[in-house]
């Protein structure tokens, strides 16, 4: 057998361990892992010098085509995550017309046209008529991950529509009922951060802190069957372990601004809005512990796209900040590097998990023969300076990281090396939410 792919002498870390060797690549799958001298020869090999290969990251949150045409953010974003190792991306949307199935067709058509990696969805409830409409999305889109959204006032500045109560319910009663159905709940109470936000907007204040202030930890709840998107307090893993113990299936997802940026930090200002915000130092060493204890399920980079901030006033600011090239190297600096985060444990956070929560395995985020080639070669040691070129607001520009992503192997194929995504390659990406 002639492999198209083959990388040898690579530290091949996987969610349950490592070894020493490389892996063998067939059109779009791996077809052989092991000790170097037993892989086949190739079409392309790449030496690896050592350097770790670890499964490509699964980003399970982000929102593309908010403010930016979709189809425009389908190639800029998408290359961007494939800079970052990242090469599946489930994006979070909303559709304000009653059904959802043509407005599916169209994101799906349009996103395989522009994506540059594998994509799937979770459909935001936003309407009491997406709920009845929960088994035909199923049945023919095959998305089973549905988003309900609180902590958002009617008037807020992106158009979501909140959740009632009754929503979550009616939709959970649902899904109960649907391997592999999914509720994912932004947990922030929307009637008390409304109340507090009055009283702080009262003060003046326009420090990123007030915004922090307005919308405090206490907002945050578990205790349901649900997966908790962008926990950004340090109980929320320990209350989330607190209910799996009494045999309730919850699961928390943070993300890297949680874990590296704080409110108060004094380069940043109202351009750092970010919703649920950004917490204090001892917030932060919560959200660390659940990571290196296991409580913290997954990783998210919750990247939004938005056109440039104003910077003019706090209340009325957009929340949301872009990640996507940068959450592997935040991870490895401050997790790996410093903190002693074990690389398989990585492994678990970024690819595994997003995989088993939303069913891309036993396709997606394991480096092992029949799997889907989802690859990314990291150097450990290099060092690099952000730089931001793209959309968005970033809030890392100028740090120096240790730990980088110098290739990306997508479905078999080399979309990122020597610094540069190959952009002949726009259009391959796939949908994975499909009708099973």
């Amino acid at each position: 057998m002639k492999a198209d792919l083959v990388i040898r002498n690579a530290r091949v870390v996987r969610h349950d361990g490592e070894f020493f060797g490389g892996v063998a690549v067939a059109g779009d799958r791996i077809v052989a892992t092991g000790a170097s001298d037993s892989l086949p020869d190739a079409k392309r090999t790449i030496d690896a010098q050592g350097r770790v290969l670890m499964p490509g990251l699964i980003d399970p949150h982000c929102h593309l085509g908010v403010k930016y045409p979709y189809p425009e953010d389908m190639r800029t974003e998408t290359a961007a995550a494939a800079s970052g190792g990242v090469t599946t991306a489930l994006l979070y949307i909303r559709n304000l017309k009653p059904s959802y199935l043509p407005f599916y067709e169209e994101r799906k058509a349009l996103g395989e046209e522009n994506s540059i990696i594998d994509f799937g969805f979770h459909f935001g409830i936003q309407r009491e008529e997406h709920i009845a409409e929960i088994p035909e999305v199923i049945a023919k889109t095959g998305v089973r991950s549905f988003k309900c959204y609180f902590g958002y006032e009617p008037d807020n500045p992106i158009g979501i529509v909140p959740a009632t109560d009754g929503w979550v319910y009616a939709a959970m009663r649902i899904l109960s009922k649907v391997p592999g159905g999914v509720i994912n709940v932004h947990c922030e109470n929307t009637q008390i951060a409304s109340w507090l936000k009055h009283e702080m907007i009262a003060t003046g204040r326009q420090d990123l802190g007030a915004y922090t202030e307005s919308r405090p930890a206490f907002c945050e709840r578990t205790g349901c069957s649900l997966h908790l998107v962008h926990t950004s307090v340090g109980m929320g893993p320990v209350l989330a372990a607190e209910a799996r113990a009494k045999g309730i299936h919850v699961t928390v997802e943070t993300c890297p601004h949680y874990l590296t940026r704080t409110a108060y930090d004094p380069d940043l200002d109202m351009r750092a809005k970010i919703s649920p915000p950004l917490r204090d130092q001892e917030e932060q060493e919560g959200l660390w512990r659940g990571i290196l204890n296991g409580t913290v399920y997954s990783l998210g980079t919750d990247h939004v796209p938005f056109l440039p901030k104003k910077g003019e006033d706090l209340w009325t600011e957009l929340p949301g900040v872009v990640s996507f090239p940068w959450e592997l190297s935040l991870m490895l600096h401050f997790g790996v590097h410093q903190r002693g985060l074990p690389l398989s444990s990585l492994v678990q956070l970024n690819s595994m998990n997003p995989a088993r929560r939303f069913g891309l395995w036993p396709r997606k985020g394991n480096i092992e023969v029949g799997f889907d080639a989802d690859l990314v070669l990291v150097d450990l040691d290099e060092e690099r300076t952000v730089r931001h070129t793209g959309k968005g607001t970033c809030i890392y520009e100028g740090w120096k990281l240790k730990g980088w992503p110098v290739m990306t192997i997508a479905r078999g194929a080399v979309v990122y090396e020597n610094g540069q995504v190959d952009a002949s390659l726009h259009g391959r990406g796939r949908c994975l939410t499909v009708p099973r």
